[in-house]
């Protein structure tokens, strides 16, 4: 089975799908050198969908991320490409599905979280789809509390607070290999591409459960 995935980034949603057992091709507007299979930098709006079983798509989430709080250009910087996406998704008649943080508005999401797979990152993704996924449950206990150095207070000149207990992706000051093994990423060397991407177990789960409706048809 064949799996389109737009604005694939540097390859953690392909590599779910890879583990899941299908065939990726990425498509994504910038140079993405780490992704792991086959790449066309191309528009992802514009890309053709025939030959593909489903497609999978994360258009830009900064126009939704919560640094919105902190960083007012976001929102002018980064355009919503969602009901772009969603209508390109929708009129290919295929199985989808679109993935992005909390707060951007999606259709009857499924909230995954790195508990639910065992990995040491919360990183909740929401992802709408167009089949049914069934639903697993947080579980925060398992980790421990104020692990890992953190930013400055909101105060100006304030003492650094504590990260929650997880694995804080992006963070200058936690070891680089600390974060990809918590995400489940060996092969992306930069930070920022790492941070931009999703534990490969997410959609790993997706895609397990998207064979067997692509098989059903």
């Amino acid at each position: 089975m064949r799996i389109l995935d737009l604005f694939c980034g540097a390859g953690g949603s392909a590599m779910g799908y890879h583990r899941a057992g299908f065939e990726v091709v990425g498509v994504d507007n910038k140079p993405q050198p780490d992704f792991p299979f086959e790449f066309h930098q191309v528009d992802a709006l514009t890309f053709p969908v025939d030959g593909f079983d489903a497609i999978h798509a994360s258009p830009p989430c900064q126009h939704f991320t919560k640094y919105n709080n902190c960083r007012d250009d976001f929102k002018h910087k980064y355009e919503n490409l969602l009901p772009q996406t969603r209508e390109k998704l929708i009129n290919s008649g295929l199985l989808y599905i679109i993935e992005n943080v909390p707060g951007a508005p999606m259709i009857n999401p499924v909230i995954l979280c790195g508990s639910m797979f065992g990995l040491d990152v919360q990183r909740h993704r929401l992802f709408e789809c167009s089949f049914s996924v069934s639903a697993l449950k947080c579980d925060h206990s398992v980790w421990e509390s104020n692990r890992f150095p953190g930013g400055r207070s909101r105060e100006r000149g304030g003492p650094r607070v504590k990260c929650r207990g997880t694995v804080e992706i992006g963070r200058w000051n936690i070891p680089i290999k600390t974060q990809q093994e918590a995400m489940g990423i060996e092969w992306i060397p930069v930070l920022k591409s790492l941070s931009e991407s999703i534990p490969p177990a997410y959609t790993e789960y997706i895609g397990n459960q998207l064979k067997i409706n692509i098989t059903n048809r």
